[in-house]
């Protein structure tokens, strides 16, 4: 389960608006405090609405949380082992994010190239008997 942290900053946002307006209120009201108020409502109005098209949500992934407290270990699977003549490449399956991380660790300042290759493939078995295709 993730964080929603840009859901935490609004909620944030809104709390200290209302205290914000609270304040405004309780002052003498004249042409410069009704703008504000009116202001500070259309901002809490933006900053409560619904977002639409492509946005950028800030999201806690439970690997954050785990790597807060824990440094992720590399294990050597000797079978899939290739001699290539002395120069070490490695491939590392796994979460991208604790790979980097670890990396930056024990490599910095050493590798020259890291390709991130994500798969994600489905095989749908159909056949023409089916009557599908």
């Amino acid at each position: 389960m993730s964080t929603n942290v840009s859901k935490q900053r609004r909620e944030k946002l809104v709390e200290e608006i209302k205290a914000i307006k609270k304040h405004v209120e309780s002052v003498p009201q004249d042409e410069n405090t009704v703008r504000l108020l009116s202001y500070i409502a259309d901002i809490e109005k933006d900053i409560k609405g619904k977002k639409y098209g492509l946005v950028f949500e800030e999201h806690r992934e439970s690997i954050d949380e785990t790597l807060e407290n824990n440094l992720p270990v590399l294990t050597e699977e000797a079978d899939l082992f290739i001699d290539n003549g002395g120069q070490m490449n490695f491939l590392i399956e796994g979460d991208n994010l604790a790979s980097l991380k670890l990396l930056g660790k024990t490599h910095k300042g050493k590798i020259d190239l890291i390709y991130a290759f994500i798969v994600r493939l489905r095989v749908l078995h159909v056949s023409r008997q089916q009557g599908i295709l």
